[in-house]
């Protein structure tokens, strides 16, 4: 019933979106707030911390609060984001080329109106705008800005002209021409020159790690992907790191270990000599061979995709849509591959599965032919079980095979699903809206956005440990049992678990936000840190 409530309201608000405001918005950006929106629309109980607030009135990522003279005169582009959403990171780089290309003619500002009450806070919006890459200024909005401008999604641009009338608005990806030609028309009426570089903050020295995503055991040790750093780090037993792998800057280039280079590389998992990635930003799976101290492309063109009905294509050739992790499981019917080995191919016929978080799709990369196809998902966001190919996921985001079963995160549906004999069932979660922090059963247990995942073998099946990332929390999936419980809620300062690994009877909680993976003793309070 919700949904049919949620498609009315949108076909509401789009007949009233250019009539909700008539003053110009250099005003309605910097009058004083309105009285905070209602909560949520989730029936979750979440709180969320509001500790790290802004210096600058609600203004972040600046210098200093944006003004009306700061407005007055140019263009402004705003953006509505949430900065869990995938297609919202997507469009960061179209962003960034307006904003190179125009200079002091175009100011745009991020209005961040957060559909998780786990991304309302001030210092995660900022940690989220570092980690994406994100230069101009942002405001948290509780919704006043976005409903007095009746934005219905996320993302949505709105354009101003130079005396603060709107004249373009665009909702979802792909409007980057739009408005390149919208202010290329209105460029010629800007007066307003000041110098809009010295509201950027000068960035942060950073730590050894950098908005690290992923841990995965290797080789008796660690395998993590440093994201913010586009490199992947190998550290031995006792945590020493022995080798960083990639330059360290942002693209999509082969080579060796000091000259190739990722884009915000996120997942990673390993089989004997290889280490196979998924690297985000450059909408590609990466191969790094720890034999030959080299990095290949497997697959993707560095393009954003958008085909969802891929079938066997040719995986250098294709574009993908930013991959968030990878795991291997077994070939067709069990059997291993038919002995014509590529390159990249494990000695035992392994396929590759890809959490295509960009188009809410599963993918499955085949090493004999050198090509990827659909494995589950029609494309839609939501949360639809049934047969693989016509079921709906939304932003899968962590993979782990456990036998002929693919089990894994949807984001933001807030879910744990599973993907075995041709059918996806959904363990936990039960909508787009559907957040919080509750143990128990399907359907009355909930998480917040979570994004890591491990299994652990036991009796009855084993147990999943997750990354609850928005609840703050490491939760424990029992596949026996079908219950969800909270192990640990993460205390302050750590935040935003970005993933879990049980090793050795050890927990490894990767801190994105703190850019450091915590050690400590399963079961235990004591902890140390990598």
């Amino acid at each position: 019933m919700h949904k049919f409530l949620f498609l009315y309201m949108v076909g509401f608000m789009m007949f009233f979106s250019h009539f909700a405001h008539s003053a110009p918005i250099s005003e309605l950006l910097t009058s004083p707030a309105a009285p905070p929106a209602p909560a949520s629309t989730s029936s979750s109980s979440t709180s969320s911390s509001n500790s790290g607030t802004s210096p600058h009135q609600g203004w972040l990522n600046t210098t200093r609060a944006i003004t009306a003279e700061d407005m007055n005169g140019r263009l402004v582009l705003l953006d509505f984001w949430t900065y869990g959403c995938i297609n919202c990171m997507q469009i960061v780089p179209d962003l960034n080329y307006l904003e190179e290309k125009y200079g002091n003619k175009l100011l745009i500002i991020g209005v961040h109106s957060a559909k998780f009450k786990g991304e309302a806070n001030d210092a995660r919006i900022l940690s989220a705008a570092q980690r994406f890459g994100i230069h101009h200024p942002l405001i948290n909005d509780d919704f006043t800005i976005w409903n007095r401008l009746g934005v219905r999604a996320w993302p949505t641009l709105i354009l101003f002209a130079p005396d603060g009338e709107e004249i373009a608005r665009y909702s979802g990806e792909g409007h980057r021409d739009d408005l390149d030609r919208d202010i290329m028309r209105f460029a010629k009426l800007v007066s307003n020159d000041s110098d809009l570089k010295s509201l950027t903050p000068t960035p942060q020295s950073q730590s050894a790690l950098a908005f690290p995503a992923r841990i995965k055991p290797y080789d008796g040790g660690f395998m993590v992907a440093d994201s913010g750093h586009n490199q992947i780090v190998i550290f031995d037993q006792n945590m020493k790191e022995t080798a960083r792998i990639g330059g360290g800057q942002r693209g999509l280039k082969d080579g060796d270990f000091a000259t190739a280079q990722f884009n915000h590389p996120r997942g990673l998992t390993a089989v004997n000599d290889k280490i196979y990635v998924a690297d985000t930003d450059n909408h590609a799976v990466r191969m790094i061979d720890m034999t030959s101290k080299t990095i290949t492309t497997l697959a993707g063109n560095g393009q954003r995709g958008v085909n969802r009905m891929l079938n066997h294509a040719d995986a250098k050739t294709i574009s993908l849509a930013s991959p968030w992790d990878v795991a291997v499981m077994p070939g067709p019917d069990g059997k291993k591959s038919d002995g014509q080995k590529s390159e990249g191919q494990p000695s035992d016929g392994l396929q590759l599965v890809i959490a295509s978080a960009g188009l809410h799709q599963l993918h499955l990369y085949d090493f004999a032919s050198n090509t990827v196809s659909l494995l589950a998902g029609n494309g839609g966001e939501d949360i639809i079980d049934g047969p693989a190919k016509s079921a709906e996921l939304a932003q899968p985001s962590a993979l782990q095979v456990v036998g002929d079963a693919v089990y894994f995160l949807d984001a933001e549906t807030s879910s744990l699903r599973v993907l075995k004999d041709g059918k996806i069932k959904t363990l936990i979660g039960t909508g787009l809206f559907d957040f919080g922090l509750k143990d128990g059963l399907y359907p009355n247990a909930l998480m917040q956005h979570a994004q890591g995942l491990t299994y652990v073998p036991g009796e009855n099946g084993g147990q999943f440990y997750i990354a609850d990332t928005y609840n703050d929390a490491i939760r424990v999936y029992d596949l026996g049992s079908q219950k969800l419980s909270t192990y640990q809620k993460i205390a302050p300062p750590n935040s935003e678990p970005g993933d879990v690994l049980v090793k050795d009877d050890k927990l490894y909680i990767v801190f994105t936000n703190q850019n450091k993976i915590e050690q400590s003793e399963r079961q235990s309070e004591s902890s140390s840190k990598f």
